[in-house]
């Protein structure tokens, strides 16, 4: 092989590995990760460009400030009040996970996911932590947009997702009467 034929090689070789790279956590994730069941809040999404898809928000993205440890909220002050990576340790009840515990520490035990806390701030009730999963879209078959967007709008969709070391992955919907 000659040197420029080597070169060509890993020119070609370096963006390939690349990719598979990023597909490895995903796919690992759908393999071998625990299912999860979360429930979600009403939300009214209005993007026409984008196909069918189904805007989701959870009940475990406001979290009553009285599940975060106390390191936690130092951390988000600490830092500016910038975005705090969190693990989030969930419980199951009744079929459906919800947050039992928020920490900056992974759980060395139990179903957890891994979110960024945004902020600290009042609901209508509670002062609750604001928490992102990156959870928020889910894609459905052509012409079930519009029925997937009114139970959304109600709160009643239920969410399965495969989870592992706190990553997770959407990977169906369905409605919970």
């Amino acid at each position: 092989m000659t040197k420029r034929t080597k070169q060509l090689v890993m020119a070609f070789s370096v963006p390939v590995l690349i990719l598979l790279g990023m597909c490895f956590t995903p796919l690992y994730t759908l393999m071998m990760g625990e299912e999860i069941t979360l429930e979600t809040i009403p939300v009214d999404p209005s993007d026409v460009l984008r196909g069918d898809y189904v805007t989701l928000r959870y009940q475990a993205e406001e979290i009553p400030k009285r599940f975060l440890d106390d390191s936690v909220a130092t951390s988000l002050e600490a830092g500016g009040f910038r975005a705090v990576d969190v693990y989030v340790l969930l419980e199951e009840e009744n079929g459906v996970h919800s947050p039992a515990k928020v920490s900056l520490d992974k759980p060395e035990t139990g179903l957890f996911l891994k979110g960024k806390l945004n902020y600290i701030g009042m609901n209508m009730t509670e002062e609750v932590a604001y928490i992102e999963y990156s959870l928020d879209r889910y894609y459905v078959e052509d012409n079930t947009g519009t029925e997937w967007e009114k139970a959304s709008a109600q709160g009643d969709i239920l969410v399965k997702a495969k989870v592992k070391n706190g990553y997770a992955i959407l990977t169906d919907l369905m409605k919970k009467n």
